[in-house]
């Protein structure tokens, strides 16, 4: 019984550490992004690569693992959009990431699209911290 308790703990704390580095490498991206100089391209990218793609692995990866542990939190209503909202909000950064790749970041339209998936992974995030503090 102890043992589940300290691998569920453990997976709790690896999933709101991941949760952190996701919100605050997605927040720090969306204000280099707001200066709008083509210099930051590459800064983004490494930023996106090695700390975003991780974290938007490895957050649910250990969300399925405490379901798994704790099958009871399969019957929680909330818990339900919330990993709707994560959802989007991993397609949203994985679409702004293949922008940032395989697009010309000097035309305009293409910028737009990348602000607006960013923006609405940061607005996914932010709705599931918000249904994870509420409840």
């Amino acid at each position: 019984m102890l043992d589940s308790i300290t691998y569920y703990t453990t997976l709790r704390m690896l999933h709101l550490i991941g949760m952190a580095a996701w919100f605050g490498t997605a927040l720090t991206v969306s204000i280099i992004w707001s200066r709008q100089q083509a210099a930051d391209k590459d800064l983004l990218l490494d930023l996106i690569t090695k700390v975003e793609m991780p974290s938007s692995f490895f957050v649910p990866l250990t969300g399925v693992l405490m379901m798994i542990d704790q099958t009871h939190w399969l019957s929680v209503g909330w818990l339900h959009i919330k990993i709707l909202v994560g959802l989007a909000a991993v397609a949203f950064s994985h679409i702004s990431r293949a922008k940032l790749i395989h697009s010309d970041m000097n035309d305009s339209q293409i910028k737009e699209k990348f602000s607006f998936n960013r923006n609405l992974c940061l607005l996914m995030l932010a709705i599931v911290g918000i249904i994870v503090g509420y409840n």
